[in-house]
C-alpha cells in the first residue's frame, strides 16, 4: 500500500467511491494511475485533455479507434471522451477542421490509464494547399510531380493542379518533376516551386515547351548525272538540296508540335525533263514526319484511266454536245492494235474483247472499233470514237442525241475492202496485227487473225490498210474524222507468203497471213516484222521464222526461212554465223537499236530440239535473245531450250547471271540510249514450282554491258494490280498480263499500255480482259 496518494474511483455497478491500495505496483514519483478494485477488477477511467488554437469547424477526435468525439466551438477548450477506458487509450484526429482548414496534432495521446487521464494535448494550427498550373503538355502524354520528395501527382491534361496533402503553416515546400513526358519527349520546368506554406499556394508553374518534330522522307526516281539536284522547301523556306537518287532526307529546321509542314519542290532537276512529284507533303506535325515522298517518276507506273476490274464492256457516249470529261472507255481486250499519230494522239483498233454493253450482253469476240485518247477541250484527256462507218444511226436516248451504240460496237464484223487504193473501206474485226505510223502521220495495219471480206469465220490475214486521221468533229461532237484505205494484200484470209529473192524488194512480195508477228519501226521509218503463226511459202500453217522489211511501199524478205516449223540453229553464244537463225515462234518481242541492228526475244515456239508434233504437250515458251547484225543472227542471251525460269537477281542491279524467264505475249520498247525493255507476258517467274502464269515484271537489256536488269514488278506470276494514283507513283503496279497494247515512248519518254488479258485490282475475280490505261517512265 502506498499511503501518500488517494484516488477517487467511479464504480460502474455501485456508483460509490472506494479507496484501495495497489499492492506490489511501483508508481513513478508524483504520477497518477488507476487502480484495481476489490477482487483485482479494473476500474473505469476517463480520458480528457485540452485543445489549443482551434479556429475551424469539423474537428473529430477518436479514442482507441472507436469512441468518436465531435468538437464544437473554437479557441482553447477542454474535452472529455464519453466512454471511460480501462487500461490502454489512444487519442487520434479522425477528421481535421475545415473552414478554414487546419492541421491538429495530438500530444500525450497514448498510454495505459491507471487514473483519469487529463493531460491529452490537441494543438491545431493552420494548413495550406500547394498547387499551380500546368501548360504545354502534349496531347495523350503525362507528367508526374512531387512535393517535398513525396506526395506524387500524375497529370495528363493542362490546367490547374493541387497536391493531395496540405502543409501546416510555416512548413517549407519544394515541388519537383519526378517523371518528364515521354510521348512525345518534353523537358518541362518548374517556376515558383519552393517556398513556405503561409497561404494556399497557387502560383507554381509547370511549363512544358512544345516539342519540335523533324520533317523528312525519301527521294526516289531521280536520274543520276549532271544536274541531278533537287531543291526542296518546307513552309516556303528551310531550303534543302538533294543530289542523287534513292536517299532519305530530313529538313534542318524542326516544326513545333501541331504546326503545319508543307513540302514543295522549289527547283526541279535538270538531269531529266520530267518534274518530281511530292506525296504526303503537307499536314500537322504530331510526331517526327518520315513519310514525305519526292518521286521523280523514273521506274514508276501511273494509272491514267479505266476500270480496275476485268471483263468490262465498252462505255461510249458520243452525244451532241460532247461531254467533257466523259466516261468513255474501250471494253476489256487483248492484242489491240495501236498507233501514235504526228499530233501525239494515241489510237487503238480492234483486239479480242468486249463491245458496248447492249441488251445482247455478248461474250468476248473479235472487234473492229477504233478509239483515240486526246485532249479535245484542251484540259482533260478522254477517249473518243476514232472512227465509225458513216451509216451509223443517230438516235435520241434520254433526250440526248448520240450514235447508236449497238451499231457502233459490234463483234466479228467482216471487212469492206472496196477498191484497192481508194479510200472508204473498213477493215474486218481482228486482233494481233502489226502496226506502224508513217512519216506523214498516217496509220498502217498489216494482218492479224480476224474476218476478211466474206465474214464467214476468222482466219489469218495478210491485208495491208492505211488510215488517214484528222481532227475532232467539233460541229457534231460525234467523232474524229478519218478514212480507211485498202492498200495491199488479198481481201480473203489464209494465203501463203510470196517471198521473192532474199534481200530484194518487189511489189509482188508479201508475207503470208499471220497472227502475232513481232514488229518494230527503225529510225528511218522502215518496218521490221519477224515470224508469227501463219502461212509459209508453201501455204502450210506454221510457226514462222522469217524476217521482213517494209519500206518504200514494198516488202523485202531479209532473213530466216520461207519454210515454217523449223527449230532454231543457235551456234555458239555471242558468235554470228550464216547458218544461225531463231526457231519459228509467235508473240515474241522485236527491237531495232540506233545502229539498225535487229533484236528478238522469247515467244511461243521452237527451241533447238523441240519438234512441232510435241508442241501441244510441251507448250514450249522461249527466253532466248538474238541479234541480227550484218545479215547474220547471233544468239546473245538466254537458253537454247524452252521453258526456263528467270534469274531475277537484285532489283535495279544488272548482273551477268540475270535473265527473264521464258514467256510469250510481252511488249517491248527502246529508250533514248538504245537499250531494250520488255514488260509482262505469259510464262515463267523465278520459281519453277509456280508453273506458267501472267507476269508484270519490267526488264532492261543493256546491249553495251551485255546484261539484264530487273527494274519493276514481281518475280512471281499472277499478281494483282495496285491502282493508287493517276500520276507516276512508286506504289502503282499494273496487274500481271499478256497481250497488252503498247505505244512506244513519247517525247517525254513515257511508254503507254492498254489492257491485255490478266489481273486487275481484285484477285478474287481472277484473270480476264482488261481495259485500264497506264504509263511507265523507265530510266533513260
Amino acid at each position: 500500500m502506498v499511503p501518500s496518494k488517494k484516488f477517487t474511483l467511479a464504480l460502474f455497478s455501485l456508483g460509490a467511491l472506494l479507496i484501495s491500495g495497489c499492492s506490489g505496483v511501483k508508481l513513478p514519483a508524483g504520477g497518477t494511475t488507476g487502480g484495481t478494485g476489490t477482487g483485482g477488477q479494473s476500474a473505469s477511467l476517463t480520458v480528457a485533455g485540452n485543445i489549443i488554437g482551434l479556429t475551424g469547424t469539423g474537428l473529430v477526435l477518436q479514442d482507441n479507434g472507436t469512441d468518436d468525439l465531435t468538437v464544437t466551438g473554437t479557441g482553447n477548450m477542454t474535452f472529455k471522451f464519453k466512454t471511460p477506458v480501462s487500461g490502454a487509450f489512444k487519442v487520434t484526429v479522425m477528421t481535421q477542421p475545415s473552414n478554414p482548414v487546419q492541421n491538429c496534432s495530438v500530444a500525450n495521446g497514448t498510454g495505459t490509464a491507471v487514473a483519469n487521464v487529463t493531460d491529452v494535448q490537441v494543438t491545431c494550427g493552420n494548413v495550406y494547399t500547394i498547387g499551380g498550373s500546368l501548360s504545354g503538355l502534349a496531347a495523350n502524354s503525362s507528367i508526374t510531380l512531387q512535393d517535398n520528395g513525396g506526395d506524387n501527382l500524375k497529370l495528363t491534361t493542362n490546367g490547374t493542379f493541387t497536391f493531395a496533402t496540405p502543409l501546416s503553416a510555416t512548413t517549407k515546400f519544394t515541388v519537383t518533376i519526378l517523371t518528364q513526358p515521354t510521348a512525345p519527349a518534353q523537358i518541362c520546368v518548374v517556376v515558383n516551386g519552393t517556398g513556405t506554406a503561409n497561404v494556399n499556394t497557387t502560383n507554381i508553374q509547370i511549363t512544358c515547351p512544345q516539342p519540335n518534330f523533324t520533317v523528312g522522307g525519301q527521294l526516289v526516281g531521280l536520274v543520276p548525272g549532271p544536274g541531278d539536284t533537287v531543291e526542296l522547301q518546307n513552309n516556303a523556306g528551310d531550303n534543302l538540296f538533294l543530289t542523287g537518287d534513292n536517299q532519305t532526307f530530313t529538313f534542318p529546321t524542326q516544326v513545333t508540335s501541331g504546326g503545319i509542314y508543307n513540302v514543295s519542290v522549289f527547283l526541279e532537276p535538270t538531269s531529266q525533263p520530267q518534274p518530281c512529284n511530292v506525296f504526303n507533303g503537307s499536314g500537322l506535325s504530331t510526331a517526327n514526319v518520315t513519310n514525305v515522298l519526292i518521286d521523280c517518276q523514273h521506274n514508276d507506273w501511273a494509272w491514267i484511266f479505266g476500270p480496275t476490274s476485268v471483263n468490262q464492256y465498252t462505255k461510249v457516249h458520243s452525244g451532241v454536245p460532247p461531254i467533257f470529261p466523259n466516261t468513255n472507255n474501250p471494253g476489256g481486250r487483248d492484242f489491240g492494235i495501236t498507233w501514235t499519230d504526228s499530233a501525239g494522239r494515241k489510237w487503238i483498233f480492234g483486239g479480242f474483247g468486249y463491245p458496248a454493253n447492249n441488251t445482247l450482253n455478248q461474250p468476248a469476240g473479235f472487234l473492229n472499233d477504233m478509239w483515240v485518247w486526246d485532249t479535245v477541250d484542251g484540259l482533260t484527256p478522254n477517249y473518243f470514237p476514232g472512227w465509225f462507218p458513216a451509216d451509223v444511226d443517230i438516235v435520241t436516248v434520254n433526250s440526248t442525241t448520240q450514235l447508236n451504240p449497238q451499231q457502233l460496237e459490234q463483234e466479228n464484223v467482216p471487212g469492206f475492202y472496196g477498191t484497192m487504193g481508194t479510200a472508204g473501206g473498213v477493215p474486218g474485226s481482228r486482233w494481233g496485227g502489226a502496226s506502224w505510223t508513217d512519216a506523214s502521220g498516217n496509220l498502217w495495219m498489216f494482218g492479224g487473225q480476224g474476218y476478211d471480206s466474206l465474214g464467214i469465220e476468222a482466219g489469218l490475214l495478210n491485208d495491208l490498210w492505211e488510215f488517214t486521221p484528222s481532227g475532232f468533229d467539233t460541229i457534231t461532237g460525234l467523232r474524229y474524222n478519218g478514212q480507211w484505205t485498202w492498200q495491199g494484200g488479198p481481201n480473203t484470209f489464209n494465203h501463203a507468203g510470196v517471198y521473192g529473192a532474199l534481200n530484194t524488194p518487189a511489189a509482188s512480195n508479201i508475207p503470208g497471213g499471220r497472227w502475232a508477228a513481232a514488229t518494230f519501226v527503225d529510225s528511218t521509218g522502215a518496218v521490221w516484222l519477224f515470224g508469227g503463226q501463219g502461212y509459209d511459202s508453201a501455204g502450210n500453217i506454221s510457226l514462222l521464222s522469217d524476217l521482213w522489211k517494209y519500206s518504200g511501199g514494198q516488202w523485202t524478205w531479209m532473213g530466216g526461212s520461207n519454210v515454217g516449223n523449223l527449230n532454231g540453229v543457235y551456234g555458239t553464244k555471242g558468235t554470228g554465223a550464216a547458218a544461225n537463225f531463231p526457231g519459228g515462234r509467235q508473240n515474241a518481242v522485236l527491237w531495232v537499236d540506233p545502229s539498225g541492228n535487229i533484236w528478238l526475244f522469247g515467244g511461243f515456239g521452237l527451241d533447238s530440239v523441240a519438234s512441232v508434233s510435241s508442241i501441244n504437250g510441251q507448250n514450249p515458251t522461249l527466253n532466248d535473245l538474238w541479234e541480227f547484225k550484218g545479215g547474220q543472227w547471233i544468239w546473245v542471251s538466254g537458253s537454247n531450250l524452252a521453258n526456263q525460269v528467270g534469274t531475277y537477281g537484285i532489283q535495279l542491279i544488272n548482273a551477268a547471271a540475270n535473265v527473264p524467264g521464258s514467256r510469250w505475249g510481252p511488249v517491248g520498247w527502246t529508250d533514248a540510249k538504245g537499250n531494250l525493255w520488255l514488260f509482262g507476258g505469259w510464262g515463267y517467274d523465278s520459281d519453277a514450282t509456280h508453273g506458267k502464269g501472267f507476269l508484270n515484271d519490267v526488264w532492261e537489256y543493256n546491249a553495251t554491258a551485255g546484261q539484264w536488269t530487273w527494274w519493276k514488278g514481281s518475280s512471281t506470276v499472277n499478281q494483282t494490280g495496285a491502282y493508287l494514283q493517276p500520276i507516276s507513283f512508286v506504289g502503282n503496279v499494273p496487274g500481271a498480263r499478256r497481250g497488252t497494247s503498247l505505244w512506244q515512248p513519247d517525247f517525254l519518254h513515257y511508254i503507254w499500255i492498254f489492257g491485255g488479258q490478266g489481273y486487275g485490282g481484285d484477285a478474287a475475280s481472277g484473270n480476264g480482259y482488261l481495259g485500264d490505261l497506264w504509263t511507265y517512265l523507265p530510266y533513260p
